[in-house]
């Protein structure tokens, strides 16, 4: 029991990482084209688009506590790897606020019964069917802003934080997170209907 425990544990961690660092090289990639001219100075504003924190949603909420980890892991050594210059001094702490984000909303919403804590990328989409994902990303979104550029500033005080930062964490990561589920539905649908995978709603 022990043993299927840690080959999970295992899997999970390497989905997780690779999940994220693939993610994470297309975001990067992403942010050095700025095709809008969105941020020209590459000041600490926060990405209108981020694309990662759709990972971190999807990643806590498939796998739970054993996804945080290896998310943490991605989270401070991706920069390293992928763009050594994307992130401020202290991103390595404030790095934990931003994946507490996504345990803290799914928490709030096990606690407050607004949703069943289940969804499914084989259904159509609507609110009443993805209303649990839809509620994640929005109120993590929303701790994130606040809670990582709370630490940043505290532990650097080389940065100042404004409203409009936060805003566009906010926004960012409603964004990303929803592109991201937008591409994943993409491709489960496209392989159910090829016939490469069969639904379980179908079943």
């Amino acid at each position: 029991m022990l043993n299927e425990r840690i080959f999970h544990f295992l899997k999970v961690s390497i989905t997780v990482y690779i999940f994220y660092t693939l993610i994470y090289a297309v975001w990067s990639y992403l942010q050095i084209l700025d095709l809008a001219n969105l941020n020209p100075n590459k000041e600490w504003l926060g990405s209108v688009c981020y694309l990662p924190h759709g990972v971190r949603v999807l990643m806590f909420c498939f796998f739970r506590y054993y996804s945080i980890p290896s998310l943490y892991l991605a989270e401070i050594t991706s920069p390293v790897f992928v763009g050594p210059n994307d992130y401020v001094d202290g991103w390595n702490v404030a790095a934990i606020g931003s994946v507490l984000s996504v345990v803290i909303a799914v928490e709030l919403i096990k606690w407050s019964k607004a949703a069943n804590g289940t969804f499914s990328f084989f259904r159509p989409i609507n609110f009443k069917n993805y209303k649990f994902i839809i509620l994640v990303i929005i109120i993590s979104a929303l701790i994130n802003g606040l809670l990582a550029n709370s630490i940043i500033t505290a532990v650097n005080p080389n940065v100042t934080i404004e409203v409009i930062t936060v805003m566009r964490f906010f926004i960012g990561d409603i964004l990303g997170s929803l592109s991201v589920m937008l591409a994943i539905w993409v491709i489960f649908t496209t392989l159910v209907d090829t016939r490469l995978i069969i639904s379980p709603e179908k079943e």
